[in-house]
């Protein structure tokens, strides 16, 4: 009991550490609010992979080592899916389909990592899955463990997928960034990345309606709704603020 206490005043001490206190209460209100309806924020980004990248700003030194889907990945699979608990059936269902997976390692102990995406159908939400236009990547599930957060991590292992990704003549990688996740944003700015849309689904689970919102560009620019995943939702209102 103690533990799990333990636990949780240190990821709330996390997220007042990273996110700030109004994110943080955002957090807060929208858990409180599950049993009745759950939101989504995020803002799109996009880089031009022919223009300069910035330098990485990490504070330690990282090694990362990228490693590519239907490669014999079974032992870097499961320390994926251990150090960023997820199942690891989703892990290996990611590099069944071709996808790369940015691993940094610090100390020579793995401190986090990143995906990238070759083609459609990566989900950003349950039934929301991304479209990628022609020499377009995605860079998505970005991840840093806790002993190593605020330490620019995330920067070494966005460059290193940005070259892997103009080395291969691709032109443009695309992201998605939580409104709520500060840090990232903070990356995002650092690195110019202009941001082309945002997108905003709200799901009331008392009518099994979800209310979807788009500003800066059109829902079906960018995304495609699987109706057996996502409720009928109102049609995005394309740029209007």
């Amino acid at each position: 009991m103690s533990n799990g206490l333990s636990m949780r005043r240190q990821s709330i001490g996390e997220a007042l550490r990273y996110r700030g206190l109004f994110f943080s209460s955002l957090l807060v209100l929208r858990e409180i609010l599950r049993p009745f309806m759950y939101w989504h924020a995020w803002h799109i980004f996009q880089t031009e992979l022919q223009q300069p990248l910035p330098e990485p700003y990490a504070k330690e030194k990282v090694d990362i080592r990228i490693y590519v889907g239907k490669e014999n990945l079974e032992d870097i699979a499961a320390q994926i899916s251990s150090m960023g608990n997820i199942p690891l059936a989703d892990v290996k269902f990611q590099f069944g389909r071709g996808d790369a997976a940015a691993v940094a390692y610090v100390q020579r102990q793995a401190a986090g990592f990143m995906w990238m995406a070759f083609a459609n159908g990566a989900e950003l939400v349950s039934g929301v899955n991304w479209i990628l236009l022609e020499n377009e990547v995605l860079r998505y599930d970005s991840f840093v463990v806790p002993q190593w957060r605020g330490h620019g991590i995330h920067s070494a292992m966005n460059r290193a997928l940005t070259e892997y990704a103009r080395d291969r003549g691709l032109t443009r990688a695309v992201s998605a960034i939580s409104a709520v996740n500060t840090q990232s944003l903070n990356l995002a700015k650092h690195n110019r990345n202009p941001k082309v849309m945002t997108v905003i689904l709200i799901h009331f689970r008392g009518v099994n309606w979800t209310y979807v919102k788009t500003i800066g560009a059109p829902f079906d620019s960018r995304f495609s709704r699987s109706s057996k995943d996502l409720y009928p939702a109102r049609k995005s209102v394309g740029a209007e603020l």
